[in-house]
């Protein structure tokens, strides 16, 4: 089960750029600095153990390249490939000595069994294709017993019961009458893709990978009533309240 989420965005694309190119290259325009120590960030206990051995590691959609930057400092040759050139300029010139290279990670520039390791951390959500071109490519440049860490938004528990809300929210924004009133002079567009878990196992299992686990990190409930409340649901229904998941695989073999 997935839900497509569509968003307001200026999707003018710039120097021979693509319409969303534009919007990640634009996305990253400005910035300046990277973070030093990701220890603190929710996604990492999701992911540190699995990351204990270092090797040749591949993000893919490194944004800034900060998490190149943290995984190298932990021992790993660290490669980060992004398709928007503003958000690896900011990496470089922060860190002229990262490995950042701009690339399509649906065709990536490297060879079979480079990496023991590939991580993406909200990425593949954004093709309005699906992610399985880009998962595919992960599998291929994965050594045999390479692993996958690769974490998209979850249909949780709540947004599943507020399936048919989101559902009709979608409706009216795309209603171009409704967005005038609004004063909305963006285009209504495809922004990325939410799954459930089940959904999400199926299309990884579809694309060579054994999900070994699964794991959630963000909180959509903000208040403490409502997450004392989750603590109970989360018994019976897994990532019940993640925003995102993330799947730790090993490389098996394509269906």
């Amino acid at each position: 089960m997935k839900f497509a989420e569509y968003d307001y965005r200026d999707v003018q694309g710039a120097d021979g750029c693509s319409a969303m190119d534009g919007v990640w290259d634009a996305h990253w325009r400005g910035r300046q600095g990277l973070k030093g120590d990701l220890s603190d960030e929710p996604l990492w206990p999701t992911i540190r153990e699995h990351l204990r051995t270092p090797g040749r590691l591949l993000e893919a959609g490194c944004g800034t390249g900060q998490w190149v930057q943290f995984l190298g400092g932990l021992g790993h040759d660290a490669v980060g490939i992004d398709y928007a050139p503003s958000g690896l300029e900011v990496g470089r010139a922060h860190n002229p000595s990262l490995n950042l290279i701009q690339a399509d990670f649906r065709s990536l520039p490297f060879d079979d069994g480079s990496f023991d390791y590939v991580v993406s951390f909200g990425a593949v959500e954004h093709d309005i294709e699906g992610p399985e071109d880009a998962l595919r490519e992960f599998h291929r440049v994965l050594k045999p017993d390479g692993k996958l860490m690769c974490s998209v938004p979850c249909l949780n528990l709540y947004r599943t019961i507020g399936y048919p809300l989101l559902a009709i929210r979608k409706w009216l924004k795309c209603r171009t009458m409704l967005r005038r009133l609004r004063g909305k002079t963006a285009p209504f567009v495809f922004y990325e893709y939410i799954w459930s878990p089940k959904g999400y196992q199926t299309i990884l299992s579809q694309c060579g990978f054994n999900v070994l686990a699964m794991h959630g990190y963000g909180n959509v409930l903000k208040s403490r009533p409502t997450q004392l409340l989750d603590a109970i649901a989360a018994r019976v229904w897994p990532l019940s309240s993640a925003h995102m998941m993330m799947a730790i695989c090993e490389k098996g073999q394509i269906a």
